[in-house]
């Protein structure tokens, strides 16, 4: 294939469906494809071994090529970038990729930044184009005061340094897209996408005389006590608090949460004991599934529910959570974070609750109480205007490429 066609896309992702990342390098992947690339991904897994050669963790999906670098085990792991450099250059020259490639695309790093500058001085000295994936700028709080510092260090070099080296920025949110184009960068901004155009299945009316409402993720490190509560980027324990409330009031729900087994949540946040235990018949903890019993849950659901407060981790990124739902035809319950209402249209692909706790309430008692018509309604309109679909973001994503190109 022509040397214009060639496109590495490497990082800290799992793909295709191992995280949130995988997929959205995978629908980014789908329209780059559909664009005429030959995309390769180097991801990352934890099942390899550091010892094992890149070549031999080749697979093949969708008619993708993706190798996977080991997942760091130890802390000394992370810092080796050159090792890890060197794999990939290696697999870049014996799998003759280095001579067609045009364009590099990094989503955060498989190891500390300075391997992305790496990576850059290689781009530059062999006319190689690339740009910088960037999702979001977290807020680094654990209970480890020497990692929260080498973090946010790492953190804080590769957005506010690293990604203005690059050619060209994607960005996730327009508070990124605004910083970077501050700075003089070229960006566009896409949202998470679907690689999967969910119109081709039947949406079954629904029977059943409680709302289904599902949340999947993991707001919390395993093992932990969470010592303060406004630092979970998902407000999972307002989440479980408002349900405690609007139970009260009458209303019929089921709660399913896919990430971490109750146990694990009794650990993390043992305050919300008494909510748990009167929400007992009502939320079910299915712990860790694989992604299609996740995806099969959030379809058959009524509604998905997510709760976030307006910081700039939750400004900067933009929840997965949410896109995924609308693309699978269920409609998000959430707070007004990020870019939502710029994609979400009040009552007919999901709701906004209030940040007030008692109008909050009122607001959800009023959206359990719609009418399974009313839901397949709006079901519906997910399906047919799903504003995440990958095909939508074709255009303009051939328009930048060409600028940067």
């Amino acid at each position: 294939m022509d040397k214009k066609k060639y496109i590495l896309y490497i990082g800290n992702f799992s793909f295709p469906f191992g995280n949130a990342s995988g997929k959205r390098v995978y629908a980014n992947g789908k329209i780059l494809k559909d664009l005429g690339y030959e995309v390769i991904f180097i991801g990352m897994n934890k099942k390899v071994r550091s010892s094992e050669l890149l070549k031999n963790t080749q697979r093949e999906y969708d008619g993708f090529t993706y190798y996977n670098l080991p997942y760091p085990k130890r802390n000394i792991d992370w810092i080796k970038y050159n090792k890890i450099f060197k794999k990939v250059i290696n697999i870049l020259n014996t799998e003759q990729i280095k001579d067609k490639l045009q364009l590099v695309i990094f989503y955060g790093s498989p190891t500390i930044s300075l391997f992305n500058m790496k990576l850059i001085r290689y781009c530059k000295i062999n006319n190689i184009k690339i740009l910088s994936d960037c999702v979001d700028w977290l807020t680094v709080r654990t209970n480890n005061l020497i990692f929260n510092i080498v973090k946010w260090t790492d953190n804080t070099y590769q957005k506010a340094y690293v990604n203005k080296k690059a050619d060209g920025i994607i960005t996730i949110s327009s508070y990124l897209s605004k910083y970077y184009k501050k700075n003089g960068c070229k960006t566009i901004i896409i949202p998470p996408l679907s690689a999967i155009d969910y119109s081709i299945f039947s949406l079954e009316p629904i029977y059943h005389d409680k709302k289904i409402l599902t949340y999947a993720g993991l707001p919390f490190r395993k093992g932990q006590q969470v010592k303060d509560l406004r630092t979970l980027k998902d407000r999972i324990d307002l989440t479980i608090k408002l349900l405690y409330e609007v139970k009260k009031e009458g209303c019929k729900f089921v709660f399913n949460i896919y990430g971490f087994t109750k146990e694990d949540y009794m650990l993390a946040i043992p305050e919300q004991k008494l909510y748990v235990e009167k929400l007992e018949e009502n939320i079910i903890f299915h712990g860790m599934k694989p992604n299609e019993e996740v995806i099969s849950s959030i379809i058959n659901s009524d509604f998905t529910v997510l709760i976030r407060d307006v910081n700039k981790d939750t400004s900067a990124g933009f929840p997965t959570k949410a896109s995924e739902s609308i693309s699978c035809g269920t409609p998000v319950i959430t707070t007004n974070t990020s870019d939502l209402d710029k994609y979400i249209v009040e009552g007919e692909n999901g709701f906004f609750l209030n940040f007030d706790e008692n109008i909050a309430r009122k607001q959800l008692v009023n959206i359990l109480a719609k009418t399974n018509e009313e839901v397949l309604l709006m079901k519906k309109h997910c399906i047919e205007n799903n504003p995440f679909l990958y095909l939508k973001y074709k255009n303009i994503l051939e328009e930048f490429l060409n600028n940067i190109l």
